[in-house]
């Protein structure tokens, strides 16, 4: 995984541990590693990996009917050609809010959305005190908001891992009671993601035609 993958993945994780049971939670778990696989692995292949998975039938209906058919769409804007991930699942829009809604957070994303930087650098630029600065690094990476971008030498001839942010447009819609979050990605990165493929081959609605006009242009 990488990338927009790993945010999509957590979410879909996370998810999955507040709808089944944590019982259930763990026998699945359990009976991938018998197949040698990782929760997150099994998103990738959902439809082979449900054979193995028939003593959990009623909570991959949850997973696949409640869970990954109404995660996300695809939205192509018309007149620019730029598209947009249509973010369904309350899971990850209350990270994307809570995220944006931290200055600090939110001053570390809008300075590596182009060009990565180390944490120190960063927190620097950011005016952002160490301690609270590292802490929300952290958590930025623990919850896939950032990825690591390659070494940068320092001046003591140490190198020291560079950061970039994930996110590179966002739109934050409300309209009412309801949220709404869009993260705009490339071609590149919509061609090459595997889960949100595997997402849109799952949904049978409108957005896997939409999906799957996108991907052969």
């Amino acid at each position: 995984m990488h990338g927009l993958d790993d945010i999509i993945v957590n979410a879909i994780v996370q998810t999955v541990k507040k709808e089944i049971s944590s019982k259930n939670f763990e026998g699945i778990e359990q009976q991938l590693q018998k197949d040698g696989m990782q929760m997150t692995d099994m998103f990738y292949r959902f439809p082979e990996m449900k054979k193995s998975l028939l003593r959990f039938t009623d909570d991959l209906k949850i997973i696949e009917y409640e869970i990954l058919k109404d995660f996300l769409i695809i939205e192509q804007n018309p007149e620019t050609l730029e598209i947009w991930l249509v973010i369904k699942n309350q899971h990850l829009i209350e990270l994307i809010l809570k995220t944006f809604a931290d200055e600090d957070k939110k001053a570390i994303i809008d300075l590596i959305r182009d060009k990565p930087e180390t944490i120190p650098k960063i927190l620097e630029r950011c005016e952002i005190p160490n301690t609270s600065g590292y802490r929300k690094m952290n958590q930025l990476i623990d919850e896939k908001m950032v990825i690591t971008a390659g070494l940068a030498e320092t001046f003591e001839g140490k190198r020291a891992i560079m950061y970039k942010s994930i996110i590179q447009k966002i739109q934050i819609l409300i309209n009412g009671n309801e949220i709404t979050a869009k993260i705009f990605v490339t071609r590149e990165t919509l061609n090459s993601s595997e889960i949100i493929r595997a997402i849109t081959e799952i949904n049978q609605d409108k957005a896997k035609t939409l999906a799957t006009n996108i991907f052969l242009k």
